[in-house]
């Protein structure tokens, strides 16, 4: 029960942090279009700085505990997320004059394409076919999501601009989200918002210093939208998101986060009259759709069941598996993962493979577990998906299977 709590109360952290930078976008930002964009990100960010200082205060100790390369992923996440992610998208809804705000919102839904193609370059993990067909279809429908009139488009135009400027802050926060949840492993939420906002502070302060000399002159509702901004969708709501981040998988805050693009269509149509074309809304289906679909191939999977007889041809090929009903892996994409096994309260390292067996001729669902070679028969095992590593392979020959396997061994063991 405290973990489906638990689960509960992260979920509806990050809708209402993703209801929060919707009423942003379609009500409370348009109201800072007579400044300038870097600013207002520089000016955003020192106030939420100043809500989230105690956190520094409060969780100091943990200051200690943060490594290297967390410090790393703490600045990439305060460059990419705060200071470009957040300029870009200021850029995009100022060019779009207001009108149809909800598509700037609608394109940062290819925020999680750029986040797992940005791992996949990183930490050169491979995906599954379907990613890349599902990748494929989100551009298609980014593209009518963009333009109302998809055959007449004018590259030099405010509108190819405003999508070019939405894409960048989808790559700049998806990249963040990335990073942003490797930072989370030690420290508090709380102390994370902190530092991103400090370091995206310092960070803005060179392209916005030069506007400080019209302080003195901005309106008093500016002040009061950027106040309101920094207790709703900037500085409570980042608190809220990593709060919530942090007690739900990524996949769950994947689906979570669509209360964003959702609610920034509802919003745009009852705060700016604004209504998506028919053509816009085929698009935006079409593109969430595809990314959660997308997203799903990316989360882990967790397979169990007893080990069944085999063919025995573990010695001919140099690696002894253990064999799983196929029906197991109705909801696995094909391929090779690298795995943690779970056997009798032990856990081991392991590959995991499911679909063609070129001994065999058949699909199959099998189990290597590193640097084991008890028998398995009749044994329950479960084995949860890590990394995605190659797709299926048919061989001609024994000793091409074998040689492949040297391979996907030699790559496991030097992870």
């Amino acid at each position: 029960m405290q973990i489906k709590n638990k689960i509960f109360v992260g979920a509806l952290a990050v809708v209402i942090s993703a209801l929060l930078w919707s009423l942003d976008g379609t009500f409370l930002r348009p109201h800072l279009a007579s400044l300038p964009p870097s600013f207002v990100v520089f000016l955003e960010h020192s106030l939420g700085f100043v809500i989230l200082l105690p956190f520094l205060f409060i969780y100091k100790f943990e200051l200690k505990n943060i490594t290297k390369k967390q410090w790393l992923t703490i600045f990439w996440v305060a460059l990419f997320g705060g200071a470009l992610g957040t300029t870009f998208f200021t850029k995009a809804l100022f060019l779009t004059g207001f009108v149809d705000v909800s598509v700037v919102i609608l394109l940062q839904k290819f925020q999680p394409i750029f986040a797992i193609l940005l791992s996949a370059i990183i930490l050169r993990e491979r995906f599954p076919a379907k990613f890349y067909i599902y990748a494929f279809l989100a551009l298609i429908g980014g593209y009518f999501v963009t333009f109302k009139d998809p055959t007449s488009i004018n590259f030099g135009n405010a509108t190819t601009m405003m999508a070019i400027f939405s894409l960048l802050a989808a790559f700049s926060w998806g990249s963040s989200t990335t990073f942003g949840k490797y930072s989370l492993k030690n420290i508090n939420y709380g102390l994370l918002s902190a530092l991103r906002f400090g370091f995206t502070i310092i960070i803005m302060l060179i392209p916005a210093i030069k506007y400080f000399s019209t302080l003195s002159s901005i309106e008093p509702n500016v002040w009061k939208t950027l106040a309101i901004i920094v207790f709703t969708s900037g500085a409570v709501a980042m608190y809220l998101y990593y709060f919530g981040l942090k007690k739900i998988p990524a996949s769950l805050a994947t689906l979570c986060e669509l209360a964003w693009p959702v609610s920034a269509v509802i919003f745009d149509y009852f705060f700016n009259n604004n209504i998506l074309s028919i053509t816009q809304i085929t698009g935006a289906t079409l593109l969430i759709i595809s990314v959660t679909l997308a997203t799903r191939l990316n989360k882990t999977q967790t397979i169990s069941g007893i080990v069944l007889p085999g063919a025995n041809n573990g010695e001919k090929v140099g690696a002894r598996t253990a064999n799983l009903d196929v029906a197991l892996a109705k909801d696995l994409a094909k391929g090779l993962y690298s795995c943690k096994v779970s056997l009798e309260g032990t856990f081991y390292r392991g590959l995991i493979y499911y679909g063609f067996n070129s001994l065999t001729n058949k699909d199959c669902l099998e189990i290597h577990i590193l640097e084991f070679n008890d028998d398995l028969y009749g044994k329950n095992i479960t084995a949860t998906t890590e990394r995605y590593l190659r797709f299926p392979k048919k061989f001609k020959s024994v000793e091409k299977l074998s040689e492949q396997i040297k391979k996907d061994l030699s790559q496991s063991f030097s992870e």
